[in-house]
């Protein structure tokens, strides 16, 4: 199976690339952000809270065009059954991010190097617990591949034998 078709059909694929890549992006754009915002941010908490929206609006956006891009054919109600897992499984992803960050703030990091430790490891941990459930819940089921190719003709029959 080509790697793009596997994207469009295998539902663990599909669903943890999108999320995983949404996560990439809105991390390194966010640690940019912050980076470049710093002097601006008076405290730690303040660092932790901006970064955490700015976070959470890129990788919302990104996820939003990857997951129409490879499920456009099953409709803006599979966008939100897959987006209220991650606005269920949020609570926990900033809890880890935003924790990490404050303490990796607190012993020194830098925040930029903070936001993508912090940030990635909250990804990979919300990840894993996301495809367990996925697998258990069914969540994952295989798509069909939807060609969009006209259906092939029946073959055509001659006289009474049915011989063409």
């Amino acid at each position: 199976m080509q790697p793009l078709n596997r994207y469009k059909t295998n539902r663990l694929w599909n669903i943890n690339a999108n999320i995983v890549a949404a996560d990439i992006l809105s991390t390194a754009g966010t640690a940019l952000i912050i980076e470049a915002i710093r002097a601006k941010l008076p405290t730690s908490l303040a660092i932790v809270t901006v970064t955490a929206v700015i976070d959470g609006a890129i990788s919302l956006a990104v996820f939003a065009g990857l997951h129409t891009y490879a499920n456009r054919h099953r409709g803006m109600k599979d966008f939100f059954r897959v987006q209220l897992h991650r606005w269920v499984l949020s609570p926990l992803h900033y809890l880890i991010g935003s924790g990490l960050q404050f303490t990796l703030l607190a012993v020194g990091v830098g925040v930029g190097i903070g936001v993508l430790v912090s940030y990635l490891s909250a990804v990979a941990i919300v990840r894993t617990i996301h495809t367990l459930y996925g697998k258990k819940s069914g969540l994952f089921t295989e798509l069909p591949l939807l060609d969009h190719r006209p259906p092939a003709e029946e073959k055509r029959t001659t006289g009474r034998s049915g011989r063409p």
